[in-house]
């Protein structure tokens, strides 16, 4: 490639990105003294650095130069030849977030970036400090998506012996079972997606159902899992024999056989939305027409020419409505609570082709560009605060939040404006963040269409050929979709798993709804994983961030029982207890202690506790991770 060709190339790359970049590979000073502004992204919600003009001009030649010397395409595995060290990582960090990282920070970061080995720190990865005999030893891992996905690729990198089960018919977990029209990620397909797996090559920047769904395929191929992976096959239920330090379990095929097998380790990566909540309207059993779940979707179903009604208004109502007005004769939107629904740049782009370029070509960009993105979403966090001197001068959450809720508000009105009346049906009066901020997939203009009604009233009852809304209003239907999420209390369920004491986890939750210590573990249930567990959530960032933080918890405990001559560890009462006190403080802070609407958010549980998110940033939530396994845990079952 030509010099000019590369200029162009270049000219497509994140300015700030490639700086951290060139600053780590070179330690350029001039680099160094350039400064930041910080740019609102999604009305609000994030905040990115960003260059001057003219740094970013000056950034860019100084690419140009380095990589026309010879370092296009190369990715150096050693940077310690190159001067690299914690200093200069640190500074390229602070690049990126406006101000030097504290040390939480840095940990983490450098721990995505890959320079734990360059920055001189001891690794956060779980790894074997022997060679271990592990034979007898056995991990069932329990569902196909991210979180299982994953945690088989670690265990095979381990050599820990392990099976793969989901009850579905292909890897992909969620993915799998989320196949309605429109479906497709919400966050960038460049912090959804495994730090192992380098410059995967996205097709588009927020990737549909069934990339993903390939992707998760792709990683089990190269990481050697599918071998492992059982397909149409599901537990029931798992009783953990303390005696032997094991887990036995009943097992189920979709013909409907069942046998019994045992393991030592059982990681539920079943994840929070794998159980469809499917409201119960009276006269449901009378209706005449399908009533299809978009987690259950009927490929068959054709809506031409039909009176279809869509019940939810979330992230997957808002994905479907657009595909329904298109195809429907008529669409009935059933809305019971109005959402923050925003837009969002490169929603269902492409990627460039000058983009991949830079992954491929520019040392270092493709891994950083990903932590940059995973720092703009965790900018989030900001804005689910609450700042108490801004509303005691009148304010209604904070700066930021405040200014979100003004920015959207204003989207609406520029969406709806000529009908004043969708604008008040449609601005929600809880503050933004307060349930989850929703991708407009086009909703607002399907709800403009002739061929869509709005109901605000929810559903009050089904009849034969008919629906009524709660203020009465009776509206000719033909078929239901039901958008209405999933039960997300239902952590394990279908499958059941009993404590040595014979006890369940329902039985463990019973006082306020699931709690677990690190949103994986609970008490008195060992060798139990919990993937994607009870506050589990991180509240900006990256999901697959936090669940390879996750993974190497449960991977640190495993290798960590096996090498202490044990059978089985359990998180002590203390630790949980102390775990989530902490928790509960924290979360006053934050808000969803007072703006959620409790009775209509599945953030909260059946009790009114916020259960799904939890209040720490990852970088401090992954020190919670990283304490050593004795002084949080009980061993047992060791061999005399």
């Amino acid at each position: 490639m030509n010099v000019s060709e590369m200029r162009e190339n270049v000219q497509h790359a994140n300015a700030n990105v490639l700086r951290a970049v060139l600053y780590v590979m070179t330690g350029n000073p001039v680099l160094a003294q350039m400064r930041t502004i910080e740019l609102e992204r999604r009305g609000g919600a994030f905040i990115e650095q960003m260059l001057s003009d003219a740094d970013a001009s000056a950034v860019r030649e100084l690419a140009v130069e380095f990589l026309s010397a010879g370092a296009a395409g190369q990715h150096p595995g050693d940077l310690t030849s190159l001067g690299v060290d914690q200093q200069r990582i640190a500074e390229a960090v602070g690049f990126l977030i406006g101000r030097r990282p504290t040390s939480a920070e840095l940990r983490l970061g450098m721990r995505e970036l890959g320079l734990e080995e360059a920055a001189g720190v001891p690794s956060s990865r779980a790894a074997w400090t022997g060679s271990p005999d592990l034979s007898g030893w056995r991990v069932l891992v329990v569902g196909t998506g991210f979180s299982g996905i994953g945690t088989a690729a670690r265990l095979q990198a381990l050599g820990i012996p392990y099976s793969v089960v989901d009850k579905q018919a292909r890897i992909g977990g969620t993915w799998e079972r989320n196949q309605f029209p429109e479906s497709r990620v919400d966050t960038t397909s460049f912090v959804y997606q495994f730090s192992f797996m380098e410059r995967y090559p996205w097709a588009e920047h927020y990737a549909p159902q069934e990339q993903v769904r390939e992707y998760l395929e792709h990683v089990a191929e190269v990481s050697g899992v599918t071998e492992h992976v059982r397909l149409n096959t599901e537990v029931v239920e798992g009783r953990f024999n303390a005696e032997r330090g094991v887990w036995e379990l009943l097992l189920r095929g979709t013909d409907g056989t069942e046998w019994r097998e045992e393991a030592n380790f059982v990681v539920s990566a079943s994840g929070l939305f794998s159980t469809p909540k499917r409201p119960d309207f009276a006269g449901a059993d009378l209706f005449e027409g399908p009533i299809i779940h978009s987690a259950q979707w009927d490929s068959s179903f054709d809506p031409a020419g039909k009176r279809v009604a869509i019940v939810g208004n979330g992230s997957t109502g808002v994905q479907i409505l657009p595909w329904l007005a298109r195809h429907a004769e008529h669409v009935t939107v059933f809305q019971r609570t109005p959402q923050w629904i925003s837009p969002l740049e490169r929603y269902k782009e492409p990627v460039s082709e000058e983009l991949q370029w830079l992954h491929d070509n520019v040392p270092l960009y493709w891994k950083w560009s990903c932590y940059n993105a995973r720092l703009v979403r965790g900018t989030l966090g900001d804005a689910q605060e609450y700042d108490h001197a801004w509303r005691a001068a009148g304010g209604k959450v904070s700066r930021r939040n405040d200014g979100l809720r003004e920015n959207l508000t204003e989207y609406i009105a520029s969406k709806l404006g000529a009908h004043p009346e969708l604008v008040s049906a449609c601005t929600p009066d809880y503050a933004p963040l307060a349930r989850r901020l929703v991708v407009d997939n086009g909703w607002y203009d399907a709800v403009l269409q002739d061929n869509v009604d709005l109901v605000t009233t929810g559903v009050a009852a089904l009849h034969e050929r008919a629906i009524e809304g709660g203020d009465g209003t009776v509206v000719d239907c033909d078929a239901l979709i039901l958008a209405t999420g999933f039960d997300a209390e239902q952590y394990t369920l279908p499958a059941q798993y009993y404590s040595p004491s014979g006890r369940t986890l329902e039985e463990a939750w019973a006082e306020d709804g699931p709690r677990a210590y690190a949103g994986l573990e609970v008490p008195g249930f060992p060798n139990l994983y919990i993937m994607y567990g009870p506050n589990g959530q991180p509240r900006g960032g990256s999901l697959v961030a936090a669940l390879e933080l996750w993974i190497d918890h449960v991977c640190r405990q495993i290798v960590t029982t096996v090498e202490s001559g044990n059978r089985w560890s359990s998180v002590s009462e203390d630790a949980f207890e102390n775990y989530n006190r902490c928790m509960d403080e924290e979360l006053e802070r934050l808000i969803w202690a007072g703006e959620a609407p409790k009775e209509r958010n599945y953030y909260v549980n059946s009790f009114g506790r916020q259960n799904v998110n939890m209040p720490w940033r990852l970088h401090d939530y992954a020190q919670i991770l990283w304490r050593s396994p004795f002084e949080t845990h009980e061993f047992g079952g060791a061999s005399a």
